[in-house]
């Protein structure tokens, strides 16, 4: 005999074979274990970086800093625009052209800045929040933000090491305030 047969030498049926076949259960319990450990390790440290983050100082200073910090990182300011953002607070602000060669700018070397000042801290955060709900693509916004002082500070295109210079230049002068 096969091992295909049964002792007596009969084949199984199809119906012999479902009956030996364990069944498979499934568990709400389960589902809900999986949510909530997803929950755990994802969620809410995020949850806790947003409540943790020290909030940004609103403090008024009587001049724009960005003209000194673009000055000390060596770029230049290639052209000023007016500009009012169309939020509740902002108080007006500029579009800087910025470059670290303003005749001959390219994508690799210049970035635009917008520069708002706010009344409040409290009109500078909802902005930020608003910002901060607006998305494109892959849920991510499409510059950088920055708070300084009374300012938000916009640049695009982000994360350009022009960018990086600016920003390392404006920490030192925030802390030297």
């Amino acid at each position: 005999m096969t091992s295909r047969h049964k002792k007596s030498g009969e084949k199984k049926t199809g119906q012999e074979k479902k009956k030996s076949a364990p069944e498979k259960k499934t568990s709400g319990a389960g589902s809900i274990l999986a949510v909530g450990f997803v929950i755990m390790i994802f969620i809410i440290p995020i949850g806790l970086c947003f409540y943790t983050a020290p909030a940004a100082t609103y403090t008024v200073v009587p001049t724009n800093p960005l003209p000194a910090a673009v000055e000390a990182a060596g770029a230049s300011i290639c052209s000023t625009t007016n500009t009012q953002w169309n939020v509740s607070g902002a108080t007006g602000g500029i579009t800087y052209i910025i470059s670290s060669n303003c005749q001959a700018q390219s994508s690799s070397n210049t970035i635009t800045v917008m520069i708002q000042a706010f009344d409040s801290a409290q009109s500078r955060d909802a902005a930020v929040q608003m910002y901060n709900t607006m998305t494109v693509g892959r849920s991510k916004p499409t510059g950088n933000l920055f708070a300084y002082n009374q300012y938000l500070i916009y640049v695009t295109p982000p994360n350009t090491d022009l960018m990086r210079q600016i920003g390392a230049e404006l920490k030192k002068m925030k802390a030297s305030q």
